[in-house]
């Protein structure tokens, strides 16, 4: 017999892996003019006042060798036109890197690197600006007064949006090499005309004894809610009193507009480092993130993605994850995986971007390999957050066509440029790094309306490739129990992703003992994302399955049924022990006694095992001396080290199983330990 039952609960949920969805597919266009020459490396974004226009920029070797482009969508990303900036738009004719930002008012945001062929080494960054939606663009402003001696590498930037006091200030954070790198600010209070000098937020990292460590690279400004400014970035951390290390993303934070950094390079969270995913791709352990601005309920939080080296059984690949904090980025999650393929194949992630809109939507893209089942094209996937990052949706696809890494490949050695000769005969010279795919891509977000832009291979060269489309309603993603796990008495909610809006979604789970679902054990409508651990106990010890429908309130639609998870219920608790030896008030010699307990037989669901404590203290608080031994799968152990001589000591034992289950400890027994000396 069904029953439908609706239980009101709120639990905390942690995330774990799936599989990914399929939505309908999603119509793919060109956004760069369709030139041999390779285009990479792009940003995104809507017009906040006007969500008609779409800028979109990247970096553009159609002349072979490296300028800056932009293109332009009028009409929501229906159409586009694509321009190089012009000469008057340039210092110098070597332009890279381009980043985007847009203010409050819809002032658009261009920042890139500026440079010559006949500076040695040596880079400045130049902003330019656009107050008609991209139809028209200033002249170029300097970061700098010029070019110095050092080169300015990966220059991010954002403007304040809060509407607070430094709202419409823009900010700028990039590395400055030569080696050891140190991380740079600067912010500007005028629109991007003028900037105030230049401020080190990552210095050197200065070891007595140990050396001088590069501060990172990869520097990204984020503005949070109250307009405290972040800059996060990636880096080595290094522990001065034994001069190794490991990779961390770190922060720096200014909470008045960038003018003083009293947190400075606080690693908040360790990495695996990661290079080059399948096909030789150049990949990234650099931060992608985000703030929600939004005055929602998850208004405050911060989130930070990032390519993370995921050991594998026999494999080492790369996957994406996140972490978020909602205190100001004193604290931070426990990092979740966010790709939804199953572990053990191999596949990679990389070069992950996400952006939150003015709902709190989070959404992320990120390239994929999990279509190919040699793992080597790579294709863009996208999820979505509607509950503040708690749970992000089923993985989604949004190219559809893959790409190969081997349209990647255009390079030539620095002291012989090979070009190539085009079908109409014009012979292109190639940038001997241009083979790179870059380092990023981009989305944007405007309420349900996605934008997203990557590089794509499908004409045989790296292009600018873009996709517009509402936020699709995907199957639920189930996250815990993890799969094929115990349920017990005490604990063990089911939970899955926040698949819309919330108070504009609703759930039905259903769990059967037949995996195929002919018939059913329990049916229960939910208004949120948490069967409660209650809502099992009326179950019968067995093996579950169980799947989520997700429904749509204002829509009357709903996504297909979930993939099917298992869990093993188990409500038992295991018998108490009975203890044995040594007895009551008992005195002995062996500084290694054998303890023994008895316990009655049954039939458990779940592996069972006992705990023996052991201790000088009747409390067993701990304090030394102190034995405590778990995961016993006999009734009788031997102590493996010797205990201290003429001591009173007390003990016990529990009996628990994998579910969760406990017959708590029993009532301790107290016995002796005095030494034996000939003659005694």
């Amino acid at each position: 017999m069904n029953r439908i039952v609706t239980v009101y609960a709120l639990v905390v949920v942690t995330v774990l892996c799936l599989g990914a969805d399929s939505p309908a597919q999603i119509m793919n266009y060109q956004i760069s003019s369709p030139y041999y020459q390779l285009q990479n490396e792009e940003q995104v974004f809507y017009c906040p006042t006007d969500s008609n226009f779409i800028l979109a920029t990247w970096r553009d070797f159609r002349l072979g060798y490296r300028r800056c482009a932009i293109g332009r969508s009028t009409d929501g990303g229906t159409t586009w036109t694509d321009r190089l900036n012009d000469s008057m738009l340039n210092w110098d004719n070597y332009q890279s890197d381009p980043t985007m930002a847009v203010d409050r008012q819809g002032r658009f945001y261009c920042g890139y690197l500026d440079w010559s062929t006949t500076w040695e080494d040596s880079s400045f960054i130049s902003f330019i600006r656009s107050d008609d939606k991209g139809a028209t663009w200033s002249s170029p402003h300097a970061v700098e007064d010029g070019p110095g001696p050092y080169f300015e590498d990966k220059q991010f930037i954002t403007v304040d949006r809060t509407g607070g006091a430094h709202d419409g200030t823009v900010y700028v954070a990039w590395a400055r090499f030569w080696n050891p790198t140190r991380m740079m600010f600067a912010r500007s209070l005028d629109g991007a005309v003028t900037f105030e000098d230049t401020v080190i937020v990552g210095p050197v990292q200065v070891i007595p004894g140990c050396g001088d460590y590069d501060a990172g690279q990869f520097a990204q400004p984020i503005v949070g809610a109250d307009g405290a400014v972040y800059v996060f970035w990636s880096g080595a951390q290094i522990e001065p009193s034994t001069c190794d290390g490991y990779y961390a993303m770190k922060m720096s934070k200014s909470t008045d507009g960038g003018q003083t950094w009293p947190i400075q390079a606080r690693p908040i969270v360790a990495y695996n480092r990661f290079s080059y995913a399948d096909g030789d791709i150049n990949v990234y352990n650099c931060p992608a993130g985000d703030a929600d601005i939004s005055g929602g309920p998850y208004d405050g939080t911060i989130y930070i993605s990032y390519l993370n080296g995921t050991i594998d059984g026999d494999y080492y690949h790369a996957d994406i994850y996140l972490i978020r904090s909602v205190d100001g980025g004193d604290t931070w999650t426990t990092p979740m995986r966010i790709n939804d393929d199953p572990l053990g194949f191999d596949v990679d992630q990389f070069h992950p971007w996400l952006t939150v809109n003015q709902d709190g939507v989070v959404a992320m893209i990120f390239y994929d390999q999990r279509m190919d089942p040699n793992h080597y094209l790579f294709d863009v996937f996208a999820t979505y957050s509607f509950d503040g990052g708690q749970t992000f949706t089923a993985n989604h696809r949004i190219t559809t066509v893959s790409s190969s890494p081997d349209d990647l490949d255009k390079s030539a050695p620095r002291d012989a440029w090979e070009g190539q000769v085009d079908p109409q005969g014009v012979y292109h010279y190639l940038n001997p790094m241009a083979g790179r795919i870059a380092e990023y891509i981009g989305v944007t977000l405007f309420h349900d309306a996605v934008t997203a832009v990557w590089t794509d291979t499908r004409n045989g060269n790296q292009d600018v490739f873009g996709a517009t489309f509402a936020i699709p309603f995907l199957k639920p993603r189930l996250f815990g129990v993890p799969d094929g796990l115990y349920i017990g008495s005490l604990y063990g909610s089911l939970f899955w992703s926040t698949c819309w809006h919330q108070d504009n979604d609703s759930y039905r789970i259903e769990i059967s003992a037949d995996p195929t679902f002919q018939t059913t054990n329990l049916v229960v409508e939910r208004p949120d994302n948490v069967l409660p651990h209650i809502a099992l106990l009326s179950l019968a010890d067995d093996i579950y399955y169980w799947r989520v429908k997700a429904f749509r309130n204002a829509g009357a639609d709903s996504t297909e049924y979930s993939d099917v998870w298992s869990f093993i219920l188990d409500l038992q608790a295991p018998s108490m022990p009975s203890l044995v030896s040594p007895d009551e008030g008992q005195e002995i010699y062996d500084a290694q006694p054998q303890f023994e307990w008895s316990a009655a037989a049954g039939t458990p669901v779940s592996p069972e095992y006992f705990e023996l404590e052991i201790s000088a203290d009747s409390l067993f608080t701990g304090t030394p001396p102190y034995f405590d031994y778990a995961g016993l799968t006999v009734d009788t152990m031997t102590l493996p080290v010797p205990l201290p001589a003429e001591t009173t000591y007390f003990w016990r034992v529990n009996h628990y199983d994998l579910a969760g289950n406990s017959s708590g400890f029993t009532p301790y027994r107290w016995f002796g330990y005095r030494s034996f000396l000939c003659g005694d």
